[in-house]
């Protein structure tokens, strides 16, 4: 029968007789109180008796083996009481993880592969998974940011980008909690690991609408790339996978509004979102469907017709490659490509749309959050510098909103057709409104009387006339 014996300081030990050997036996528990280690001791018989009779464990003793870690347990399997647990290797428990998680896309499936295959060029497949550390960890973070690029790809610098970097340790940190959720090992050594900055300035660039009108008027091949031009600049579409997911049931011509498929983000329970469809947007829409075949679901009909949309439809959004047409259309109108093309566009339409309505609504019609667009999206522009120049009231007081600084205030550049210059008047006359009640009621609120007079004053200037669009379905 094993009994209890107090060392100094309060820290017990648990004194047994082996029977397999005749020799008498100590376990050191440390500092613990006495029913602890009576509770101890009760399961260390258990397993002497199941171990000499050749009985099962029992369940109350096989339950606290299960959640049993640590120091306690190393010492419990130096006795020969415990079997030690076999540990597996870095390249088994990586391709159990892939075969496991089967509820993500092909394609990100991929991406997580590209860290998996870092994991194993650095650690190796035989190693054992329990066995890296912290410094490891650590260690492994500076090798992705000085060497960590795929041999495959020998014409690229072999560091990689810290965003990219970011995004892998991301992906290590998730594969190591799922270790210690599977009871593989007791902590995660990337669980500390500082990731590098996300967010690159330099490749954030403010894409002007005017440059994109001169895309549209002198060098979109067709309708369609018209119409993507002008959802990516003006509305924030992820290219290519929300507008070739688009179809013409998502079009309500009446209320002109767009549901709009996100396959990003349907898999968080976020399959779709409804956005305007602003007067930008919709003379382009309408050509669309004025050239549309008989019969045609996809918005983006031609566009669709290649080879690699069917990847597409399976996931690869990737594979769709509309950037080299893009950068033809760039070098033809002798314009300098900017960096990330079409994630550019998006960033431009949502710092445009929040400087007209509130962040909750500009994020629900772009499908991000409000962190994600501050770290990624929203970037100061030339225009709200010249805005500070002009302003000339007090601090802290709102800006009239004939300086606004936003998208719905760049007219329509459709080669002086009349759809065009009226849906320029149409959004002038919109924002203005929208703007003069959102600037009266901060200036209320803040007792800011100057403001609110010359708000008002300014409200009384906006046109009377509606907007009137022959053959467009519904009229406004």
């Amino acid at each position: 029968m094993a009994s209890i014996g107090n060392d100094a300081n309060g820290r017990k030990r648990i004194l047994f007789l082996d029977p397999r050997d005749g020799k008498r036996k100590t376990v050191r528990l440390g500092k613990c109180d006495k029913r602890t280690a009576q509770a101890i001791a009760i399961h260390i018989e258990a397993l002497l008796a199941a171990q000499v009779r050749g009985l099962p464990i029992p369940p109350d003793t096989a339950t606290w083996l299960k959640e049993l870690h640590g120091e306690l347990r190393e010492k419990l399997v130096k006795l020969g009481l415990v079997e030690a647990p076999k540990c597996m290797t870095l390249g088994e428990f990586l391709q159990s993880y892939l075969e496991r998680h089967t509820h993500v896309k092909e394609a990100s499936r991929g991406v997580i592969a590209q860290t998996v295959r870092n994991l194993l060029t650095y650690f190796g497949e035989d190693c054992r998974i329990d066995s890296i550390t912290a410094g490891q960890a650590d260690d492994f973070r500076k090798w992705l940011l000085a060497g960590g690029r795929s041999p495959r790809q020998p014409k690229k610098p072999k560091a990689l980008a810290p965003a990219t970097v970011h995004r892998r340790l991301g992906h290590c940190r998730s594969i190591f909690a799922d270790a210690v959720r599977q009871k593989l090992i007791a902590e995660s050594p990337f669980a500390g690991i500082k990731r590098p900055e996300a967010r690159n300035r330099d490749r954030q660039a403010y894409v002007p609408a005017d440059v994109i009108e001169r895309l549209i008027r002198e060098q979109a091949p067709s309708a369609e790339w018209r119409l993507l031009l002008a959802l990516a600049r003006y509305l924030g579409l992820r290219v290519p996978s929300e507008p070739f997911s688009l179809t013409w049931d998502c079009v309500d011509w009446e209320k002109q509004r767009l549901r709009v498929p996100s396959p990003k983000t349907e898999r968080s329970g976020k399959g779709f979102r409804v956005v305007p469809i602003l007067p930008q947007v919709l003379p382009y829409l309408q050509e669309v469907w004025d050239q549309a075949p008989e019969g045609s679901i996809y918005i983006f009909h031609h566009l669709r017709q290649r080879e690699s949309a069917k990847a597409a439809d399976r996931g690869f959004w990737g594979s769709v490659n509309l950037r080299t047409h893009f950068l033809r259309m760039l070098k033809r109108a002798g314009i300098r490509p900017w960096p990330r093309l079409w994630h550019n566009l998006r960033a431009s339409a949502q710092t445009d749309l929040a400087n007209t309505f509130p962040d909750h609504v500009v994020c629900e019609w772009l499908g991000n959050t409000a962190a994600v667009a501050q770290d990624h999206y929203l970037q100061v522009t030339d225009a709200h510098f010249d805005l500070a120049r002009q302003w000339g009231g007090p601090l802290g007081a709102v800006p009239p909103p004939t300086r606004s600084a936003s998208c719905l205030h760049t007219p329509i550049l459709s080669g002086g057709t009349e759809s065009g210059t009226q849906a320029a008047q149409f959004a002038a006359q919109q924002n203005t409104e929208v703007q003069c009640a959102i600037w009266r009621r901060e200036s209320q609120e803040l007792g800011i009387e100057d403001v609110t007079h010359r708000v008002a004053s300014s409200c009384s200037t906006v046109p009377s006339q509606k907007l009137t669009l022959s053959g467009f379905e519904p009229e406004f």
